[in-house]
């Protein structure tokens, strides 16, 4: 267990405040990430934040809208 999966639970989006959750490849393909690319994503869909180096970048900022939810 990483320490990402400690902590998910705790976090929010910063732009709807929904949970988080780690993303799929659809939410990936989406948001224009690459398959290989961990990001995680809003409950909706909507946002996804990369995760770079191991490291969430959750700020507002660093969130990819999706052009659609799932």
């Amino acid at each position: 267990m990483t320490w990402l999966d400690t902590f998910l639970p705790r976090l929010r989006c910063a732009h709807t405040g929904e949970p988080l959750r780690l993303a799929s490849d659809d939410d990936k393909k989406r948001a224009g990430l690459a398959m290989e690319q961990p990001a995680l994503v809003c409950e909706s869909g909507v946002y996804v934040y990369p995760v770079i180096e191991g490291i969430p970048h959750l700020l507002p900022d660093a969130a990819i809208k999706t052009s659609t939810a799932a």
